[in-house]
């Protein structure tokens, strides 16, 4: 995982899936437990897993490095007015992006500091 080996976003799936159907033993299983795949900047997915399985996919070579989940408490839960958005009201932008629904937002930091 990482660095991509294919161009095509449906073979990295693939590889997705065949790496999961080792450690969980049947296709099925690990298409169902597969919750997202990365399959364009890099190669990486995130999968429901219990620690056993986890513990077997980390032993893998191909697998770089794994995180569990963290849960997040949020700091608003009004994030309208917090924004000084009045969300009832919207026309513009916001409103034709549907309100952000189904948006996954990810940052890398890179760790660069350049001057």
């Amino acid at each position: 995982m990482g660095e991509k080996k294919h161009d095509d976003p449906f073979v990295v799936t693939a590889s997705h899936h065949d790496t999961l159907t080792y450690v969980l033993g049947s296709k099925d299983g690990a298409m169902k437990s597969m919750v997202y795949s990365y399959k364009h900047g890099f190669s990486g997915f995130a999968a429901m897993l219990t620690e056993s399985q986890a513990d077997e996919l980390a032993k893998l070579p191909e697998v770089i490095s794994m995180k569990p989940n963290t849960y997040h408490q949020a700091h608003t839960t009004r994030s309208w007015d917090f924004l000084g958005m009045n969300y009832y009201e919207q026309s513009g932008l916001v409103k034709k992006a549907n309100y952000g629904e189904d948006v996954i937002v990810g940052v890398i930091d890179s760790g660069l500091k350049l001057n």
